[in-house]
């Protein structure tokens, strides 16, 4: 009635054996440090922290965009014309341009802010993982003690 995994109790109920169950969380534990650990940008399983903060940096640092670029020129007269009509042409289209990058203004401030949150999380989830380790091993520590 028992199978290697489970023991049976007083009461006829199985129980989990300890050291299997502490054998299934260490190798969770071994795979999930080795996918923090990872650091190929070719596999699709690799967490590699340190590139996600830069990633988000990066994202913070470029989520503004602006529709008012300078205009400069190369060419003495014809350069100045130029530039004076795509002022032109900037300022008679204003009321169209405007309003379209305000709006991808906010959505990319939204997103920056979102892959902030998602990154701190990810970094807060990876803080609990390496506390669960050590709870791991102080555990282990205790049962191979009364053993």
């Amino acid at each position: 009635m028992s199978s290697p995994d489970h023991t049976v109790d007083n009461t006829g109920e199985p129980t989990p054996d300890v050291s299997a169950v502490m054998s299934e969380l260490r190798e969770q534990v071994r795979e999930r440090r080795a996918r923090l650990t990872m650091s190929d940008p070719d596999d699709p399983h690799a967490l590699n922290l340190a590139e996600l903060r830069r990633s988000a940096d990066a994202v913070n640092d470029t989520w503004f965009v602006s529709a008012h670029l300078p205009i400069t020129w190369d060419l003495r007269v014809a350069g100045r014309m130029g530039a004076y009509t795509k002022r032109l042409v900037r300022l008679l289209l204003r009321w169209y341009i405007n309003p379209i990058v305000e709006q991808q203004n906010r959505f990319n401030s939204a997103t920056a802010r979102a892959i902030t949150e998602v990154t701190a999380y990810q970094e807060r989830l990876t803080r609990e993982w390496q506390l669960l380790e050590e709870r791991i091993a102080k555990v282990e520590e205790g049962v191979k003690r009364e053993t």
